[in-house]
């Protein structure tokens, strides 16, 4: 027996655990708003029979096994104990039973999201997800109140919202261009694209696995997007290496989104990239099966979203590795390359495919503007072969 997901409750009891939590049930596909940091509503919750609540981070274990802090609560019931046990360690949650929670409580943060994303995943399939092997080791129910533990959370993202990205609802073709300068940027606003992608990151052999170049081509997008207010939509493209020895697949997806989310963070004004892309390539050995390809993307996802819930991350492939790699399995937006233009169709489909990147373009580019609208993604980009930005849709 399983849970449904409108009956899984994730509750953190610090900002950051919060995130973690937030991040956890968009992965597993639990509503947002079933993700709280108020004690009161997860001490109802638990209480509750059929509804599985899963403590993220050692705070909220420690709230809801011992409430150490004395915190209000429903039952009126002082500090120091709750009515509340937790499911056998180590154990995936097949049922939910009231006055029973799941301990995601892991030894480091990176542990407890991996066990918010493994207990919840269980809990709702029965299984753990493809690619995840034994549970982290899960924390012990301690009587201390953590000195950041907040009875009700209520601000997660690090940094003041930002702007919402344009968006298109109908096939769009931008450009996918070299950004050295803000003129480069500039150019493309004046040329009429109406949108830019720019590789913003390569490869490291090191966690975590990317650099930002020195050039810092996304930030200057960012600028001028924020002080012309063009309305461009906009794809972050960063190149990042596959695992050293001894990384898992997951753990370098991880660094490296946590890295790419804490530059974005940085970036001037308030406008960010519709889509955050990971381009698994460069350095040590690529993966050989679907599930180490899938766990380096889902730990972009969860790497990034650690940062700030608000970034959309989003993977590029080609045809190939599509296919091959059964990446049309995850919900995690697709870029597929595509070469050559002319003459050509995508070989393969998806719900997840957003766009497709297509290589290369020659001047006058409105014929393959039309050709690959018609191919029915909604943000795609042409390359012309020197990486400039050429020409304009209407020459």
């Amino acid at each position: 027996m399983t849970v449904s997901p409108s009956h899984v409750y994730l509750y953190a009891a610090t900002p950051t655990d919060l995130l973690k939590a937030q991040a956890a049930a968009n992965v597993c596909g639990v509503p947002r708003a079933n993700c709280t940091g108020n004690f009161q509503n997860a001490w109802r919750f638990a209480a509750a029979e059929g509804n599985l609540v899963v403590a993220v981070g050692g705070a909220a274990v420690y709230s809801l096994y011992y409430n150490p802090c004395g915190w209000a609560n429903p039952s009126g019931q002082p500090g120091g104990h709750t009515p509340f046990e937790m499911y056998a360690l180590g154990q995936g949650v097949a049922s939910a039973k009231a006055n029973y929670f799941a301990n995601a409580g892991g030894v480091t943060s990176l542990d407890s999201l991996t066990l918010a994303v493994m207990l919840t995943y269980y809990a709702i399939h029965g299984v753990f997800p493809r690619g995840y092997g034994a549970l982290p080791t899960q924390e012990t129910p301690q009587q201390v109140c953590v000195s950041n533990a907040q009875p009700n959370v209520t601000s997660t993202d690090p940094t003041p919202s930002t702007q919402p990205a344009p968006t298109t609802s109908s096939p769009s073709v931008g450009v996918y261009a070299s950004i050295s300068t803000t003129a480069d940027v500039q150019k493309a606003i004046s040329q009429g694209w109406p949108g830019i992608a720019v590789t913003t990151a390569l490869g490291a052999q090191t966690s975590p696995f990317t650099a930002t170049l020195s050039a810092k081509p996304d930030a200057k997008v960012a600028q001028v997007l924020e002080s012309s207010g063009a309305k461009l939509w906009w794809l972050s493209f960063w190149t990042v290496s596959w695992p050293t020895s001894g990384t898992t697949f997951y753990q370098a997806g991880f660094d490296a989104g946590s890295y790419a989310g804490t530059q974005i963070q940085a970036y001037p004004g308030t406008r960010r990239p519709n889509y955050v892309i990971l381009d698994p390539e460069g350095y040590n050995t690529p993966a050989q099966t679907a599930q180490q390809f899938q766990d380096f993307i889902r730990g972009w996802d969860a790497g990034l979203k650690s940062i700030n819930t608000s970034f959309q991350p989003a993977f590029y492939c080609n045809q190939s590795q599509y296919a091959t790699f059964q990446l049309s399995t995850l919900s995690i937006p697709a870029f597929v390359a595509i070469a050559p233009i002319t003459g050509n169709r995508p070989q393969v489909t998806g719900g997840n495919i957003k766009g497709y990147i297509a290589y290369y373009a020659t001047c006058p580019v409105n014929d393959e503007i039309t050709q690959v609208k018609g191919w029915g993604a909604l943000y795609n980009t042409v390359q012309f072969r020197d990486s400039g930005i050429d020409c304009g849709p209407t020459a």
